[in-house]
């Protein structure tokens, strides 16, 4: 994280200050404070006009849906009790927001977390509460300020406090940017898939709650750049899990871990992606 952050409990709601030190790319003399805090109804203009916003600032080939959401979208999204929309607000202004979703069976994970084949809810255990992240979005002008990273760490408390078991959340294989803030947050990147909503490819990440590490070996890493799906993809077969992401070279660190792997897969042997090598010890 860039800043400290200080937390307090205000009417049985989390609220979060820091200090932001950029502004449009800018170092400021003065850091200028900001606030996270949980939304509700009366933000929904302010979330409706924000999602706009990071929807017209999106580069070519970086549409999402996820940004095309009106006002009158928020409005009616506050009578979900599972979905919880935190806010970052620099005075009154929204400038930053996301949303935790909780889901307690296979279907609702579906909509979040599409096409996974890891079985979340196995055993039929009812004591499983998944909580999905989503719709990570900074306005251009505050980012470079860890933002996203601590919207993140603020959701993973939040789900503590809501009792879940799990945190989910899928990012754009394309995004490098956003690997960086789930990955600083000790999320795994355990398989990839086809979302159906735009037939985009897609990482999805878990971080299991209570638990710090699912790994079988702690020291064996192998570095792979990002865009290389269809060797990434082979890694996870293998029983890799995504564990880092290295800005300056734009590449996934992977390890070996056996939680996520069926029966059926076969072993991993490390000689397969001897090229890509990058083994160092903790």
């Amino acid at each position: 994280m860039s800043t400290n952050i200080k937390k307090y409990q205000l009417n049985n709601e989390m609220v979060w200050m820091g200090d932001l030190f950029k502004i449009d790319g800018k170092i400021q003399s003065k850091p200028t404070r900001f606030v996270i805090r949980p939304l509700n109804v009366n933000d929904a203009e302010q979330m409706g006009e924000l999602s706009q916003k990071i929807y017209s600032h999106l580069k070519d080939g970086e549409e999402c849906f996820i940004h095309k959401h009106s006002k009158e979208y928020y409005y009616d999204v506050f009578e979900n009790p599972n979905i919880h929309y935190i806010g970052v607000f620099v005075g009154k202004n929204l400038v930053g927001m996301s949303y935790l979703k909780i889901c307690q069976n296979k279907e609702e994970l579906q909509e979040e977390l599409p096409n996974s084949n890891y079985d979340f809810f196995r055993n039929n255990n009812v004591n499983t509460r998944i909580a999905s992240f989503g719709a990570d979005s900074v306005l251009p002008s505050f980012r470079g300020n860890s933002l996203n990273a601590i919207m993140i760490d603020y959701r993973f408390n939040l789900a503590s406090n809501l009792n879940c078991t799990d945190c989910t959340s899928i990012v754009d294989r394309n995004n490098r940017w956003n690997m960086t803030p789930y990955f600083a947050n000790r999320f795994n990147l355990f398989s990839t898939a086809i979302d159906p909503s735009d037939n985009g490819k897609i990482s999805l990440l878990h971080k299991p709650m209570g638990q710090d590490s699912v790994l079988s070996n702690k020291k064996t890493r192998i570095s792979i750049p990002y865009n290389r799906f269809e060797l990434i993809d082979k890694m996870i077969s293998r029983g890799f899990i995504g564990v880092d992401f290295d800005k300056t070279n734009a590449s996934v660190t992977f390890a070996h871990s056996s939680f996520y792997v069926s029966k059926e897969h076969a072993p991993a042997n490390i000689l397969d992606f001897a090229p890509y090598r990058n083994v160092f010890s903790m």
